[in-house]
């Protein structure tokens, strides 16, 4: 009897972990979000095995991951995928924040946090912006 227990708790735990990420995010997302002061952004974002990557155009004209940042980092669990990345140059340091909420296979809902500091000899001042919206395949 505790073995058929064991047995049965071990392939729920499996059957729950393979689930986890049960929503396939993989594509080219894009979209125009509205910022917190009325203005807007446009996001666009490249998803693959649940890694999120900025992208770039290069110099043929191509789009293209842009692995430029310092640090970035993704994490699916549902229907939702979490992203970040850092950088820093010269005086100032970068986050971006990307939460995104599975929709449908076309559309996935964001809120998109940046933060900027700046070191400006008497400390550090910093400036950024939250915004949402809805990003389409």
């Amino acid at each position: 009897m505790k073995k058929w227990i064991f047995t049965a708790l071990l392939l729920c735990a499996g059957i729950g972990s393979a689930f986890a990420q049960a929503k396939d995010f993989d594509g080219l997302w894009e979209g125009t979000l509205n910022k917190a002061d009325g203005g807007t952004v446009f996001v666009r974002l490249f998803v693959e095995e649940n890694n999120v990557y900025m992208t770039r155009t290069d110099d043929d004209g191509d789009l293209t991951k842009d692995f430029s940042k310092e640090v970035m980092m993704s994490k699916g669990y549902g229907g939702q995928l979490n992203a970040f990345w850092m950088d820093t140059g010269g005086v100032w340091t970068e986050t971006q924040f990307y939460s995104l909420s599975w929709t449908s296979e076309d559309e996935l809902s964001i809120y998109h946090t940046r933060h900027v500091s700046n070191e400006d000899g008497n400390g550090y001042s910093d400036w950024g912006y939250s915004a949402t919206g809805t990003l389409k395949k």
